[in-house]
């Protein structure tokens, strides 16, 4: 197991998958899970003090072994559905203004970048992903959804990026992706660590 403890989040209006080194009480030992949160009474993705408390509820006990970083997955594009994206926007907002109240590093990974580094296709749907993720790192934990495999995703390419990799690093298009992400320098308690 790392020594660096790491999130993966995969923040959704719907069901947001979260990935972690960790679990709530700091023990280390990987895990990966989904938060369902329920749509509006209209059956929209509307944003809702409810809908927010519910990820952030899971958001904190996802981070509270103190994660060095939290790999967080950027904005999607949304086509002709602007509520959408912009609500998705405003949950980002909340989340990270939260990781930063409570000191708590996070890196924004934009989606090509995660299918890459999952599929070695920047363009690969969320199927793919979890199929290839799956056959990855499915022997070091259970990945029981799309939303999870992103977060199991962002984890593995986070760890990998300061060289404590969950399973070797073969794919040249794999350590693209790495290089395409601005991975900050890390305190830890043993001193900085560098991404490599």
């Amino acid at each position: 197991m790392t020594g660096l403890r790491m999130v993966g989040l995969d923040l959704s209006l719907s069901a947001t998958g979260v990935a972690a080194t960790h679990d709530h009480h700091g023990r280390a030992g990987l895990l990966a899970r989904t938060v369902h949160t329920a749509r509006t009474a209209h059956g929209t993705t509307d944003m809702d003090h409810t809908r927010v408390n519910r990820v952030l509820a899971d958001v904190a006990a996802a981070v509270a072994c103190r994660p060095h970083l939290v790999a967080i997955e950027w904005l999607p594009s949304y086509e002709g559905n602007g509520a959408t994206s912009l609500r998705l926007a405003e949950l980002h907002g909340v989340v990270k203004h939260w990781l930063h109240v409570k000191g708590i590093r996070y890196v924004d990974v934009h989606p090509p970048e995660v299918k890459t580094w999952a599929t070695g296709n920047g363009n690969a749907n969320k199927a793919a992903v979890k199929e290839r993720v799956t056959a990855d790192y499915g022997r070091l934990l259970h990945v029981g959804s799309q939303d999870e495999a992103d977060a199991v995703a962002l984890l593995s390419m986070a760890l990998a990026a300061y060289g404590q990799p969950l399973v070797p690093v073969p794919r040249r298009s794999q350590r693209r992706a790495l290089g395409n992400v601005r991975w900050p320098e890390l305190a830890t308690e043993a001193g900085p660590v560098v991404p490599v």
